[in-house]
């Protein structure tokens, strides 16, 4: 069956859901779409994002869907799973949009297989501080890497999930699941903690007003997700600690060099680590234009 005449369900529209279906709609694949707060849906319907159909009963939906993508929030992707499993399309096939994989896989690999229901984990490398349908946008996953976590990575439901995909633009790399968790700690989870550590350093001593006066570009840049949800990354930390932890000793090594150095007052070794960390940036510069040059070809 190709692609296009798969159904293929949405669960969950807020930023990353609602932009997944916008990028599906821009290139000719329509989707249905379930949300619990109704409001995201009759957006969707209105401007031609979702099918009319989503309209109607998550079960109804479940039961028609052969692909379906989870972009809820951790705990609750975990519910949805242990709730809704008798739901689905018998071969229908799951997968889910979040930051860590451990948890769904377990779960996955629990209830579905017995409902002849298949799963394959997504984790899409894009995103914005920003959450809700209103701040979706088409173009989110334009070019994106997306991680593809499975049991089997020669089962035909995992190209079916990477086709998909490879669909709106985007690179799919196969990963496992404890690989997957260690890399996202020290490439997004620990990021995150870094600029809220960074804002509440800046901001939250001394004058806060003069704070405010002494910031600007680098500070904005440095510290943009710092303004991302707090309940949602408090779930991600939490359903992956131990990597978390890990990539912030990672962190602590680097950052105690440079201050033993700055002690020491070793300014040479600082300009050489401080050029490690900036041809270390030109080299990932490269790799991201060297993808957007391989999307034109």
């Amino acid at each position: 069956m190709e692609k296009e005449d798969k159904k293929i369900l949405i669960v969950g529209l807020g930023l990353l859901g609602m932009s997944l279906a916008m990028a599906f709609r821009k290139t000719g694949i329509q989707v249905m779409g379930f949300n619990r707060h109704r409001d995201a849906v009759e957006y969707g319907i209105r401007e031609g994002i979702l099918l009319p159909e989503s309209e109607e009963m998550l079960e109804t939906l479940l039961a028609k869907a052969d692909v379906v993508f989870l972009a809820l929030p951790i705990p609750a992707t975990v519910e949805f799973l242990e709730k809704y499993a008798g739901c689905f399309k018998k071969g229908a096939v799951v997968t889910d949009l979040n930051s860590t994989k451990s948890a769904f896989m377990n779960k996955a690999e629990e209830v579905l297989p017995p409902q002849n229901v298949f799963y394959v984990g997504s984790h899409p490398m894009a995103g914005t501080e920003k959450s809700g349908y209103e701040n979706a946008f088409e173009t989110l996953y334009d070019n994106a890497d997306v991680f593809i976590c499975a049991a089997d990575f020669e089962a035909p439901e995992v190209r079916i999930i990477e086709e998909l995909w490879q669909s709106i633009s985007c690179k799919t790399v196969r990963i496992t699941k404890e690989k997957h968790d260690n890399l996202v700690a020290r490439t997004s989870h620990v990021a995150h903690i870094l600029a809220s550590a960074l804002t509440i350093s800046v901001l939250g001593y001394e004058d806060k007003f003069d704070n405010f006066a002494g910031c600007a570009g680098g500070f904005r840049d440095t510290s943009r997700t710092a303004s991302s949800n707090p309940v949602m990354w408090k779930e991600i930390i939490e359903n992956n600690r131990d990597a978390v932890l890990k990539a912030m000793d990672y962190f602590e090594c680097e950052y105690s060099k440079f201050r033993k150095i700055i002690e020491e007052n070793r300014f040479d070794d600082f300009e050489h680590e401080f050029a490690i960390g900036r041809n270390l940036r030109e080299e990932w510069l490269q790799y991201m234009e060297n993808k957007k040059g391989n999307k034109k070809k």
